[in-house]
């Protein structure tokens, strides 16, 4: 295939995955709580001891998704070398699971460095 095409198409799958998040995600939260927090944004701050006393939740959200977003569209750009559906399948979950661990961890590490994360005492 063309590496326009692929360009593309990452592009359109990272478009698509924030719309999804600005419309569907989070489109009745006013205020972020407990209660009606998305799981993916629990799971950011649980792992990467984020202080939300210090960054917003909404901000927090933001780059949740755009991680998520371009998580997406590099499992699917991975997807698309190979052309069974087994072995696609095959190479979508680990890479997509792969990817979470590492992207989540590199933002960790810059809001760490920024000090906006609970000292781990």
């Amino acid at each position: 295939m063309n590496l326009y095409f692929y360009i593309a198409e990452f592009v359109v799958a990272v478009v698509l995955v924030l719309l999804y998040y600005k419309f569907v995600e989070t489109r009745n939260i006013k205020r972020y709580n407990k209660n009606n927090m998305p799981a993916d944004l629990k799971l950011f701050i649980k792992t990467q001891h984020v202080d939300t006393k210090r960054i917003n939740n909404k901000t927090l959200m933001t780059i949740v998704a755009l991680i998520n977003a371009v998580n997406v569209g590099l499992t699917l750009l991975l997807t698309n070398l190979v052309d069974s559906f087994l072995l696609k399948f095959l190479i979508a979950i680990p890479s997509m699971l792969v990817l979470l661990f590492v992207s989540y961890k590199i933002v960790g590490l810059i809001l760490k460095k920024k000090g906006m994360t609970k000292n781990e005492s």
